[in-house]
């Protein structure tokens, strides 16, 4: 049993002191979760409404639902809108808005306030949620990215050799 014990210790760092490749990958999904953890906590705020020039209103055409594990949306389900909109300068156009947390459960035929830029008076902008979001985003980003470094170079110099 003390042997099985050694082993797993010696597993996780070579004796040049260098990570393993179970650490590295490790590294990579932690950075890879707390990404997502800032992504999703980026569906709570979005643009201030009250700094929009234009605004209107928008009917819902057809919803697509996404999810629940998206690459750069966060963890969640969501859904995807067309909306046929008609802006307050009497103009109007067909868009698609696929923002998380944009939506509140709206189904087709039903219409939505919208300012441009993907705003709504209902979401509210947060700057302490936008700092937190960042603050994850960054921390997972950096932290996958040099696992991924660290695991080419390993991969690489095992390649060589």
């Amino acid at each position: 049993m003390t042997r099985n014990l050694e082993s797993s210790v010696v597993a996780d760092q070579r004796a040049d002191g260098r990570p393993s490749v179970r650490g590295l990958l490790v590294l990579i999904v932690v950075g890879w979760l707390l990404f997502n953890a800032g992504t999703t906590i980026g569906r709570f705020t979005g643009p201030d409404y009250s700094e929009t020039t234009d605004r209107g209103v928008g009917t819902v055409e057809k919803c697509e639902r996404r999810g629940p594990i998206t690459l750069f949306d966060g963890v969640g389900y969501f859904d995807a809108c067309y909306l046929w909109v008609e802006w307050d300068r009497n103009a109007s156009e067909r868009i698609l808005v696929d923002d998380p947390g944009f939506f509140q459960g709206e189904k087709p035929g039903d219409t939505v306030r919208i300012g441009y830029g993907v705003s709504r008076p209902e979401v509210s902008h947060w700057s302490t949620l936008d700092l937190l979001m960042y603050c994850f985003c960054g921390i997972g980003a950096l932290l996958a990215g040099l696992g991924l470094l660290r695991l080419g170079t390993r991969l690489k110099q095992s390649l060589l050799a």
